[in-house]
């Protein structure tokens, strides 16, 4: 839990230069020593939840289902378009959660205009990303690594292999599986 907490502040610090003051949590393994340590030695105050009590943060509890319900739609619609070769596998449940993240921060509310990532770093998106995506779990020609590289390959050899579009990231422009 603490190097997970760590690389979730230097994200913020590196995406939006916020610095966490206050964390509100579960009794789970937020009450730890080793955790409650590093709060205070960063000078961040900790509130917790009681058993059982998801309405404390109805926003954030809203968000989950809205993601969760996005990827259950891209594992169904690529169960019933694309259902050769075992695009539809459940195994890939973690890259259609991951892909929903990713589009749920990247798309406006209906009533601001902002979006999520938009309300964080306090500044306006131009959505191109958006327009670079796919359908999820769409067939997708993957170029060659050599050619991706710049290198020359041998004039007889597949400079492309089918593959399945299985997201963005924030490290890569794109993640395919080999189908």
């Amino acid at each position: 839990v603490q190097a997970v907490k760590e690389k979730f502040e230097q994200w913020l610090r590196d995406l939006a230069w916020v610095e966490i003051k206050h964390l509100h949590s579960d009794n789970g393994v937020f009450v730890a020593d080793e955790f409650r340590q590093d709060c205070e030695l960063k000078h961040q105050t900790q509130s917790f939840s009681g058993v059982g009590a998801k309405h404390q943060n109805a926003k954030a509890e809203r968000a989950i289902q809205t993601i969760m319900w996005m990827a259950r739609t891209f594992m169904l619609h690529v169960s019933l378009h694309w259902t050769e070769r075992g695009v539809d596998n459940i195994a890939l449940w973690g890259f259609a959660v991951k892909h929903a993240v990713w589009l749920y921060n990247r798309i406006p509310n209906r009533v601001t205009g902002l979006t999520p990532l938009e309300l964080l770093t306090k500044q306006k998106a131009d959505h191109r990303d958006l327009l670079r995506t796919q359908v999820w779990g769409c067939p997708a020609y993957v170029l060659d690594p050599s050619l991706q590289d710049g290198k020359k390959i041998p004039k007889f050899k597949r400079r492309a292999r089918m593959g399945q579009f299985l997201g963005f990231s924030e490290e890569h422009s794109s993640l395919v599986s080999k189908v």
